[in-house]
């Protein structure tokens, strides 16, 4: 296998599931609810400067609990959806300094007139004091400015220190290779990292820029050890390399997948779906499952529900761990070598329900059967009530796992003594998210261990469902579904 030089990070590394590209869009998404704190921010303080400058007695009594109240809420609006500038974050990246000035500009003129026609139209300025309306647009027009000048400073500042620097894998040598990575290099403001080119070909050569670094299965298993923010196909769609299936094969890796234009410099009409760089067209041909502020959200559900749940059954865990101590000998918690996010590996915690033996503690263990002769008395009520589940609470709030997503397999966990990926070609795509500690193929009649290839498939089917389907309702589906159907004790042994 080729050997990268350079690869920063080692096989189980935690790293997250956002990309650099996505770190900006969420830091330009603020900029809304930025603009609504500014403007209502403003609009108190102008009560204030009005009542000290202009009118000390204070407002008309009454007002501000209605006209002023609806005046500042319509402006919140108007100045969230005028003001909005998709480009921002390209821009505060690229430090187009005319372009984010122009832009913001238009944008708050626009806020301006439109504000004041629904004021014309619902007779607001008869009931408001006209110095107060002013105010309130001076000084929401300079906390905006603001606002957008500390982000921009902010983004510029992070691009310097490498923290958005894009990293970038080329698959398929060729000329157009060629030409994309010297593009990428030669385009003023761009921050890339070339990881390198991959190819199968076995004519691949090291002349020019086309250095190439291995095969896919090379990169396959470098994303495990590097995280990658984009996979770029620079092959033609033939026969000879069938898109789909080099996209399948890919998909293992929780990285979007584009198409570059075969004809560069010229974006494809009604298929461009993304932009690279600094504005390199490309077609999208497979996203990240979660990502941008739905990640954001799944990590806080973890965070917040995983604290809270940890706290209520603390009592819990303790006399379990005591438990345990007493009924056999050997260690409390278990740890076993786990599949995570992007094909990974990470250390899972449960309490152990096996006789201890450290000769074979870190072999690779058969699974489970009914009544397997290792599980101890008490470990067999612990595995019936899935109670031995629980230390993995804190492989939560690790960031190792989720409360929900696809049950973490062993690493090298054979069903029928076949490794997951020779049953089914889609088997690592179920690591494009981080594992849970329950899932949707739990709480649809496929828990427990697997002993033959269609139960895998079935699980993998289901699997891949929650994949493609994610939603923070669907996880709270699976989270009240998982209580009935842990008393059930379907399947636990």
């Amino acid at each position: 296998m080729a050997q990268f030089p350079n690869a920063a990070g080692t096989p189980g590394t935690r790293h997250t599931t956002q990309s650099r590209c996505d770190l900006v869009a969420l830091l330009c998404g603020l900029l809304p609810a930025l603009d609504v704190a500014c403007v209502l921010f403003s609009g108190h303080l102008g009560v204030w400067l009005y009542t000290a400058w202009f009118a000390p007695t204070g407002l008309v009594a009454g007002a501000w609990s209605s006209h002023e109240w609806t005046a500042l809420l319509t402006g919140a609006v108007l100045a969230a959806a005028s003001l909005h500038d998709v480009k921002f974050g390209a821009r505060a990246v690229h430090h187009q300094v005319a372009a984010l000035v122009g832009r913001y500009g238009v944008g708050f003129l626009i806020f301006t007139g439109a504000a004041l026609v629904v004021a014309f139209a619902s007779r607001a300025l008869d009931r408001l004091p006209s110095e107060w309306v002013m105010l309130w647009f001076g000084t929401s027009l300079l906390f905006t400015t603001l606002s957008r000048l500390l982000l921009a400073r902010l983004i510029r500042s992070l691009g310097r220190r490498g923290v958005l620097t894009e990293v970038i894998a080329v698959v398929g040598a060729g000329p157009l290779a060629d030409r994309l990575i010297r593009h990428l290099r030669q385009t003023r403001g761009s921050r890339i990292e070339i990881l390198g080119v991959f190819d199968d070909s076995p004519t691949g050569t090291d002349k020019g820029f086309r250095r190439t670094r291995g095969s896919v299965a090379d990169l396959i298993t470098l994303g495990t050890t590097r995280s990658i923010d984009w996979i770029i196909l620079t092959l033609p769609c033939t026969e000879e390399h069938p898109l789909d299936a080099l996209v399948l094969r890919l998909k293992v890796l929780a990285a979007p997948i584009g198409l570059c234009p075969q004809n560069l410099g010229l974006a494809l009409p009604g298929q461009t779906s993304d932009y690279l760089g600094d504005g390199v067209p490309v077609t999208l041909l497979a996203d990240r499952p979660i990502r941008r502020w739905s990640a954001v959200v799944k990590r806080f559900e973890d965070l917040a529900l995983g604290v809270l749940i940890t706290l209520i059954l603390l009592p819990v865990l303790v006399l379990i761990a005591l438990a345990i101590r007493i009924d056999s000998a050997g260690p409390v918690i278990f740890r076993q070598r786990r599949h995570t996010y992007d094909n990974r590996e990470f250390d899972i915690y449960k309490f152990r329900t096996m006789r201890w033996a450290p000769a074979v503690a870190t072999a690779n263990l058969a699974q489970t059967v009914r009544d397997d002769v290792r599980i101890t008395r008490l470990g067999r009520l612990l595995r019936a009530t899935s109670l031995d589940e629980l230390p993995q609470l804190f492989n939560v709030l690790e960031g190792d796992m989720s409360l929900v997503g696809p049950r973490p397999h062993a690493v090298n966990m054979r069903t029928g003594n076949q490794l997951g990926g020779e049953i089914t070609d889609t088997y690592a795509h179920r690591h494009r998210v981080k594992p849970g500690i329950t899932g949707w193929s739990q709480v649809n009649g496929s828990r427990g261990a697997t002993h033959s290839a269609d139960q895998l498939s079935r699980r993998i089917e289901l699997d891949l469902h929650y994949v493609e389907n994610w939603s923070l309702q669907l996880d709270l589906t699976i989270l009240a579904m998982t209580i009935p159907e842990v008393l059930k004790r379907t399947n636990a042994y």
